[in-house]
């Protein structure tokens, strides 16, 4: 019996180990806020470099690689650039990822739309 307690408490521990690796952002940025890229420079100069480099990287990617160039070269988390254009002139996308324990969220405005968008029915 006492075997089988330890046995229990060994993967309680072991779970919990392994979901506190996951965990959550504990707080969201959102870019588009003035004067939040030059508080971000201050304040964390490594991130400020990473977003930097990923909002003036993204619009030249094709809209399917930015996910996964996202992840790669820069190791963010929960990368979201779905691809759903806001209707407004100029056309925008929203952009969202997490870097260690901060989610960042970006309006991108896209200068790369082309001239195949379909109208839903």
């Amino acid at each position: 019996m006492p075997r089988l307690v330890a046995a229990a408490v060994l993967a309680l521990l072991w779970t919990a180990v392994a979901a506190a690796g996951d965990s959550p952002p504990r707080h969201t940025i959102d870019l588009n806020e003035p004067g939040v890229l030059e508080a971000l420079q201050r304040s964390n100069p490594t991130h400020y470099e990473t977003v930097r480099k990923i909002l003036e990287g993204v619009l030249q990617r094709s809209d399917n690689d930015v996910p996964r160039w996202i992840q790669t070269n820069f190791a963010a988390r929960d990368v979201n650039y779905m691809p759903v254009v806001l209707t407004s002139h100029p056309p925008k996308r929203r952009l969202s990822f997490a870097l260690d324990a901060t989610r960042y969220e970006a309006v991108l405005i896209l200068t790369n739309v082309r001239g195949d968008i379909v109208p839903a029915k």
